[in-house]
């Protein structure tokens, strides 16, 4: 069953956040590796504010170590799923 939540952000950049619970098997990174196959670019905000933008051509899923790599061009960041606190479109948010 999915939950649906509306939140009213005052980021004027992000006006309106929707979180969505999913109640199903799929991985975090598996989520976040389909958002990404399905949108072309992803934000993410780690636990500690870091923001990241994943793009299908910089961005890598790695099942076998549950890592994002992410190519920034002069440096390269590695991510763990469990550690990303926000992702969103440009019109979406959903908070873990």
């Amino acid at each position: 069953m999915h939950k649906l939540y509306l939140l009213i952000s005052a980021d004027f950049s992000i006006r309106t956040k929707v979180i969505l619970r999913l109640n199903h098997c799929m991985s975090k990174l598996q989520l976040l590796q389909q958002l990404v196959e399905d949108k072309g670019e992803l934000m993410v905000m780690s636990d500690t504010g870091e923001k990241f933008e994943l793009h299908k051509h910089n961005v890598k899923f790695d099942d076998s170590s549950d890592l994002i790599e992410i190519d920034g061009g002069t440096k390269r960041f590695w991510l763990v799923p469990s550690k990303i606190a926000y992702y969103w479109t440009h019109d979406k948010a959903r908070e873990e």
